[in-house]
């Protein structure tokens, strides 16, 4: 009988394990079922829906350049003494192992540098606005609090059209406009003649500020190239003087310094001069304020093309890049007599583009407004620096990517202007160093970013 009751119990509690098990694994089954997510539910989460903001191309650029600003204690926008910083960026479009990649950086930088002054414009517009608001209409509030609430140009045109005829008659006469010969003495025709009118004066005086720009510091990667800008009243007043060439003797706050040339050997190598692009504000060795400018271009050759195509490349890629290095200090002058001429600037299809306004929206892309004063500038004044001096050529390959470069660094100063006009010499348009043999070297894989050398004018 004990057996027996010992063999049932047995049978009881091994019988209920099995139970404990079965429901056990239905219950395992079931969670497994529950908490199963499809690959589109994890694409769609939040962790992974977005993109890592520090992993972004620009994102890299704008560390570095806050990074900059913040050590020489400045910041993006205008400071009490008129000066201004600004910023433009560009990606370079193609990979670092494409054959166009080198040419696309420099062309990267040329954007940016373009996007960076059209930003300015557009700053000073708003700027512009906010004071003829307040002279026009005795709009006592800061101007901060003008730019927040009317937005500026649009709160202008909002005022405007709230003027009875009386005062916009009388607003057109200030501008030079007889309000009889409008048409059936039309108000809402009035109303808008008075709105371009203002536009126009908010235009031209915004684009003329531009004169006297010039690059602080560049920044790069293989994925884009970064561009630090300053616009003053004391380059433009420069740039002015240059221009009317009068600069002779044009007095600098800085002590005499080493030679151009020197200075630059000590504190650049060859291979610091790829990340050194357009025009520098430096003093010489007499305490003059000089000009440096610096130009590259990149020919699209590889080790496996011939000796004759090689040296064929780099011949013209030296011209362009002297070419290049040229434009940039008379661009800084051209800029100057092309918008100093303000009834030119005035009657221009340039100024009537970035004058339009439909009321609502006041704001244009970078690069269309950048381009369209850069056509204008070209178009309008031409002018030949005398004494342009050539201190220093040089050709490395990429240190990233292996492309060959080769550059070119032009001076103007008001000796080597002297003395070119004493002499009435003229600069030979083909005069070359000799070519420098370069070293090809393979592509590397973990990419730098890179900043141009700080000079002492720079802030």
């Amino acid at each position: 009988m004990k057996v027996k009751n010992i063999l049932l119990s047995i049978l009881y509690f091994s019988s209920s394990a099995i139970a404990v098990e079965n429901i056990e694994a239905e219950a395992s089954a079931q969670a497994s079922v529950e908490i199963k997510i499809t690959q589109e539910e994890v694409n769609d989460s939040a962790a992974h829906n977005f993109p890592v903001m520090s992993e972004l191309a620009g994102s890299k650029l704008e560390k570095q350049r806050n990074d900059y600003l913040s050590k020489k204690n400045r910041s993006l926008g205008n400071d009490v003494k008129g000066n201004y910083v600004g910023w433009g960026e560009s990606a370079i479009s193609v990979s670092p192992n494409s054959i166009d990649f080198a040419q696309k950086r420099i062309m990267a930088f040329e954007k940016a540098f373009v996007d960076a002054k059209a930003d300015f414009v557009r700053m000073k517009k708003q700027k512009v606005a906010t004071t003829i608001t307040r002279d026009l209409f005795q709009d006592d509030r800061d101007h901060n609090e003008v730019e927040i609430k009317d937005g500026s140009i649009i709160g202008l045109a909002k005022k405007l059209r709230a003027l009875a005829e009386a005062a916009i008659d009388e607003k057109l006469v200030e501008y030079g406009v007889d309000p009889s010969t409008i048409e059936n003495s039309d108000i809402n025709k009035k109303r808008q003649l008075m709105e371009n009118s203002i536009n126009k004066e908010v235009t031209v005086i915004a684009v003329q500020n531009i004169s006297g720009i010039r690059i602080i510091a560049t920044f790069e990667d293989v994925s884009g190239v970064g561009v630090l800008i300053k616009a003053s009243p004391k380059y433009r007043a420069m740039a002015q003087a240059i221009a009317s060439k009068k600069l002779v003797g044009y007095p600098s706050k800085g002590d005499p310094k080493n030679s151009i040339k020197n200075q630059l050997n000590d504190r650049l190598n060859d291979k610091d001069y790829f990340i050194q692009h357009g025009l520098r504000i430096m003093t010489d060795d007499s305490g003059n304020r000089v000009l440096v400018s610096f130009g590259q271009w990149a020919p699209k050759i590889t080790k496996h093309d011939s000796s004759m195509k090689i040296n064929t490349a780099i011949k013209a890629a030296k011209g362009i890049a002297y070419d290049q290095a040229l434009s940039y200090i008379t661009m800084f002058v051209n800029t100057t007599l092309a918008l100093e001429n303000k009834t030119k600037l005035s009657d221009s299809e340039t100024i009537n583009a970035l004058s339009r306004t439909d009321g609502t929206n006041e704001e244009q892309e970078s690069s269309s407004v950048g381009a369209m004063l850069e056509k204008f500038v070209k178009e309008t004044s031409r002018v030949t620096i005398e004494g342009v001096s050539q201190v220093h050529s040089w050709a490395i390959n990429h240190p990233e990517t292996g492309h060959p470069l080769v550059g070119t660094v032009l001076m103007w100063s008001p000796t080597t202007q002297e003395y070119a006009r004493a002499y009435d010499k003229k600069r030979p348009i083909n005069k070359k160093d000799n070519k420098k043999k370069q070293n090809k070297g393979s592509s590397q894989k973990n990419y730098k970013m890179y900043k141009s050398m700080d000079f002492g004018d720079d802030f």
